[in-house]
Order: structure tokens, then C-alpha cells, then sequence
């Protein structure tokens, strides 16, 4: 196998212009698959309006996209090794313009449904095709740095989704937004087509690999089993869902709560989703830096878990009654200390898996961000409607929060050699 060092100088700034291409296209991938994910989240209210949806269809219309998400995900998976990162980054884009796009023409509930679930399925491909084009272009060292940029991207995407997404839903429709971003999406899948290449291999490097041995990616059965056997898979995937349930539950049900609790304008609805959303971005940062410089990988991540605790209490007690809009802003300003433990939870994963089984480990922990994408929109806008309120819902929010902090207090967190207790060895 040829690693950098054995290359000559023309070809190794060839892949350097690409690692700078690759790593342009991903961003702008993830914000496009986060775009898409939550931009009917940012509308619902003027959907549910339109389509006479109640709190729990809308919950659930949010919801369903992570089930064909994941389902895809499983799918998409072992496809990957028969097409090249490209066609996967490709064809998901153009997928998810399409129906999303497809999106803003829907007349009934049914329709809504259906493309919200063809719409998963197309993201789940983006997703799986960026991850290649990582594994593929940038070496194990880095590939930690890029996907802390990856997260900061979709946070933005969530803020874009409301910053631009309520105003002209407010003005021209939602339905407007909604096919908009799709027309986004499907210009995005052309540039990509344009400039991205699968591999090394594709620019006349042939035979490449970051470490000399066996290309990235490859794991073998006893390894992947090995994965399961730790108890840090669970401990990170129980960590994602915290963080992702913060985000989901945040992005979808804050807005709607604000308007009917508190009679906010939609101008400043939007200004409110745009504040938590770059809240998210600033504390996915500082989260991370403070994150790689404690030798104890666990405790930021109780931090983060007791600051998610924190912030869903905090819109718990907005669900409660009238506050001033100082107050609420506030709130949505600190909101994003609940991603505080993002770059922890890689961190934790790199350390105990290393660097080779490190990339498959966080896909499989992801399974718990999946599952919680799912449960928090659809189980509090369940109750919602069963309580005509928001207030039992957001006490579900901070419980959830809460018991994961407690779960996290009893895991031992050593500064050389991290064990849990409910493991009697690593």
C-alpha cells in the first residue's frame, strides 16, 4: 500500500487540494441533511394549521423521518461497500431535493407522511457517503476535528431552518419554504457531482491508505464483536441520546410553545430558533475544547448531562406560565449547553476503541441519538395533545435529561484507565 510520505510532492498537494474540496463538500452535505431534517420542524405550526394536524400528528410527522432514517442507515450500510462515496453523496442529495421539494405540494396528512419517509431514506445515503469520503481522504488523526465541524454544521442548519424558515413561511407560505430547500438541495447534489472524488485512487494514486496496512474501514468479525463485549458503546450511546434528545426536542416543540404560552410574534419565534441554534454551535466548540484537554473522558460528559438537565428545566419553567421576552431569550441563549459533551462522547470512543474501530463504534452509538429523534417529538407531542399543554411534556424533557445524569454518576471515571461498574474488566 502507498501511505502520504511515499508520495512526491505534486501528489501530495493534489491530495491536500482535495482534502480541502472533500472536507467543503461534507459540511455543506450535513448542513443540507440537517437542513432537510428539521426545516419542517421550524414550520410546523403554519403546517399543522394548513393540514389541521394536532400536536401528536405533527410529532409523529417529525418523528417518522428517523425511522426510515435508521432503517436506512441498516440498509445503506452494506450498499456502501458496492458504490463509491460519490454516488452515495450524489444520489442522496438529489433523493431528498426531490422530496423535498415533492414536500410543499402535500394536500393531506398521508402525503406528509410519505415524503417525510422518502425524504429519510435519501438523508440516511448523504450521511453514509460523507463518512466515506472522510474515512477515504483524511487521515484517523483528523477525522475527530472534521466531525466536530460536521456537528457545529447541522446545529447551524437547524438555525438557518428558522432564522429563514419562519419568516417566509409567515409571508409567502410554508409550503414555499419547504420546495425552496429543495431547489437548495438539488443544486447542491449538481456541484457535488462536479467536484468530488471517491478516493485517492480516482485522482491516479493508486493503492492508498493512511496507515500502510489494510484500507480504512475495515474491521474484522472478531473486532466488531469486540465492540459489543466494552461497556463504552452503551455509556456513548446512551450519551447521544441525551444530547439528541435536548436538540429534538428543542427544535420542535420550544417554538410552538412560545407561541401559544407566551403569544410571541412570529418575527420573534424566529429570532428565538436562530439564538438556540447558534447557542448549540458555540457550546458544541467550547465543549469540545474544554472536552480534549481533561484527562477524565466521563466527567464532561456528566457536565454535559447535568447542563442538558439544566436547560430543560429551564423550558419547563417557561412552560409553566408567562415570562418576559428578556427571559425567554435568555433561556434559548443557554440552551445549547445541553451539546456541551458532543466532542467528549468522540473522545471517549477514540480512547477505548482506538483509532481503527473508533469511526464504526460512534455509527453503532448513533443507533441511540436515532431512537431518541425519534421519541422526543412523537412522545411529547403525544402529550400535548392528550394534556391540551406543554407543561407535562417539557417535565418528561427534564426527566429524561435527569435520569441520564444520574446513570452517568455511577460510571467510574479514571484519568489512565476508564472502567465502568457495571463491567468487571475493559
Amino acid at each position: 500500500m502507498t501511505t502520504l510520505s511515499d508520495l512526491d510532492a505534486e501528489s501530495q498537494f493534489k491530495v491536500r487540494r482535495y482534502q480541502i474540496i472533500i472536507a467543503v463538500v461534507a459540511l455543506v452535505a450535513e448542513f443540507f441533511l440537517a437542513g432537510d431534517w428539521y426545516g419542517f420542524a421550524a414550520v410546523i405550526p403554519f403546517v399543522s394549521k394548513s393540514l389541521h394536524l394536532s400536536a401528536a400528528q405533527a410529532g409523529f410527522a417529525q418523528g417518522l423521518f428517523t425511522i426510515t432514517y435508521a432503517a436506512s442507515l441498516l440498509a445503506w450500510g452494506p450498499l456502501s461497500d458496492r458504490f463509491q462515496a460519490r454516488l452515495m453523496v450524489v444520489g442522496g442529495l438529489v433523493g431528498t431535493g426531490l422530496f423535498m421539494f415533492l414536500q410543499g405540494f402535500a394536500q393531506s396528512y398521508p402525503e406528509l407522511l410519505l415524503a417525510r419517509a422518502l425524504i429519510g431514506i435519501f438523508d440516511a445515503a448523504i450521511f453514509v457517503g460523507t463518512m466515506k469520503l472522510i474515512a477515504a481522504w483524511f487521515p484517523p488523526a483528523r477525522r475527530g476535528a472534521l466531525m466536530g465541524s460536521l456537528l457545529a454544521a447541522y446545529s447551524l442548519a437547524i438555525t438557518a431552518d428558522f432564522a429563514i424558515g419562519i419568516p417566509i413561511a409567515s409571508q409567502a407560505g410554508w409550503n414555499v419554504f419547504l420546495s425552496g430547500l429543495g431547489v437548495l438541495t438539488l443544486i447542491m447534489s449538481v456541484v457535488a457531482l462536479g467536484v468530488i472524488k471517491s478516493k485517492p485512487e480516482n485522482v491516479g494514486i493508486a493503492r492508498f491508505s493512511w496507515d500502510g496496512g489494510r484500507p480504512d474501514g475495515e474491521a474484522s468479525a472478531t473486532s466488531i464483536a469486540e465492540i459489543f463485549r466494552r461497556p463504552w458503546i452503551y455509556i456513548a450511546a446512551l450519551a447521544i441520546f441525551g444530547d439528541t434528545f435536548a436538540i429534538s426536542a428543542g427544535a420542535t416543540w420550544v417554538i410552538p410553545m412560545f407561541l401559544t404560552v407566551h403569544h410571541i410574534s412570529f418575527g420573534l419565534a424566529s429570532l428565538v430558533g436562530s439564538v438556540m441554534g447558534l447557542s448549540q454551535v458555540l457550546f458544541l466548540f467550547v465543549g469540545g475544547y474544554l472536552s480534549d484537554r481533561m484527562r477524565r473522558r466521563v466527567l464532561p460528559m456528566r457536565i454535559g448531562a447535568a447542563l442538558a438537565t439544566l436547560s430543560a428545566l429551564l423550558f419547563t419553567l417557561s412552560a409553566l406560565g408567562q415570562m418576559s421576552v428578556g427571559v425567554l431569550l435568555l433561556f434559548a441563549a443557554v440552551s445549547g449547553v445541553a451539546v456541551f459533551s458532543g466532542g467528549a462522547i468522540f473522545s471517549l470512543v477514540a480512547d477505548r476503541y482506538g483509532e481503527e474501530l473508533a469511526g464504526t463504534t460512534v455509527g453503532y452509538a448513533e443507533i441511540g441519538g436515532i431512537i431518541s429523534t425519534f421519541v422526543a417529538p412523537a412522545l411529547m407531542g403525544w402529550m400535548i395533545t392528550d394534556t391540551h399543554g406543554f407543561a407535562d411534556a417539557f417535565w418528561l424533557f427534564t426527566g429524561v435529561e435527569l435520569l441520564i445524569f444520574v446513570i452517568l454518576l455511577f460510571v467510574r471515571d479514571d484519568a489512565r484507565k476508564l472502567t465502568a461498574v457495571a463491567s468487571a474488566s475493559d
